[in-house]
């Protein structure tokens, strides 16, 4: 396992340790890019859908928040590989969305550049299926 799991009571112990830890911290990723943490991504971060193809973010998701802070960990990690994210609008890959992925846990951080100093940060999750996995993998890795 990547690093030890934080283990909160509910949802709501879980979204106030998101405000304190990153909506009010300053977090720099390893590259020296400061990252930035909206307090409405928690919902994106921590919840998932009832199916894919509803895309309704209705359920708070207790394996990504027992990962919470894992994704300051990832950020800082100089061994973690970082790829270019993909774009499915556009189809093609976007060099302003970034992924670090952990393995062999697969975990995965996307954050979003908005400036060439500033990202924000998008979502995290733990990839449940191999093929995600691998199309991360096989995609461009990010140039600094």
């Amino acid at each position: 396992m990547y690093y030890n799991l934080t283990i909160l009571k509910n949802e709501d112990e879980y979204r106030q340790f998101y405000l304190n830890y990153y909506c009010t911290a300053e977090i720099k990723a390893h590259y020296g890019i400061k990252v930035f943490f909206k307090p409405d991504q928690f919902e994106h971060a921590f919840f998932s859908s009832s199916s894919r193809r509803k895309q309704d973010k209705s359920i708070f998701n207790m394996e990504r928040a027992k990962r919470i802070t894992w994704i300051k960990k990832v950020l800082e990690d100089p061994k973690i590989p970082i790829y270019q994210g993909w774009d499915s609008k556009r189809k093609k890959y976007d060099s302003n969305r970034r992924v670090s992925l952990v393995t062999p846990d697969g975990y995965v951080v996307v954050i979003r550049f908005i400036t060439d100093n500033h990202a924000r940060f998008v979502t995290a999750y733990l990839i449940d299926d191999q093929a995600v996995l691998r199309k991360i993998q096989s995609g461009p890795l990010a140039e600094f």
